[in-house]
């Protein structure tokens, strides 16, 4: 699995669990728990990834910005990785704000809180069922992202996770 789908299937797999952590906590509200599209923005499936109506259901879109590769022997046998990617958040303030004035900013609060939860509880590592693994995963900053005139709600967060001692083919 590429290092894209292994950051998506992390959070796919891990999200309800993170949400209902968080809500047990008091942290969220059961409201704000409901597990949003999260898709890789190299898809070519129709309505995702560069077209998506978001007042169906919330989103999360990952990118990937770099990787970094080093030799740690002299034989140059094995290397290590570093990527580092964007998680794009996004929420559509739609009609739930007539009755809620402040859904979208409470959504988009427990969207990041749940994204942040997933990652850092697997900091440590992930493996995937194909046995693709991450060795490390760092949350890094995040940063608002809105559109206000689409009336969209977001925040990128940086990601970086780093692979050990894999074998070159």
């Amino acid at each position: 699995m590429d290092e894209v789908s292994l950051l998506i299937d992390l959070l796919d797999n891990n999200w309800s669990s993170s949400a209902t952590t968080l809500q047990s906590a008091g942290t969220i509200t059961s409201d704000h728990i409901g597990k949003p599209n999260i898709i890789d923005i190299r898809t070519l499936e129709a309505n995702r990834g560069s077209r998506y109506d978001l007042s169906l259901k919330d989103l999360i879109v990952v990118f990937e910005d770099s990787q970094n590769i080093e030799y740690p022997t002299v034989h140059f046998d094995i290397r290590n990785e570093t990527h580092s990617f964007t998680v794009h958040i996004r929420h559509v303030q739609d009609e739930r704000a007539g009755t809620d004035g402040d859904f979208g900013k409470d959504r988009l609060r427990a969207l990041y809180l749940i994204t942040r939860h997933v990652l850092e509880g697997k900091r440590t590592g992930y493996t995937a069922s194909d046995g693709s693994k991450f060795n490390q995963i760092f949350v890094g900053s995040r940063s608002e992202s809105n559109d206000r005139k689409k009336r969209i709600y977001g925040y990128k967060i940086t990601v970086e996770t780093k692979r050990f001692a894999l074998s070159v083919p």
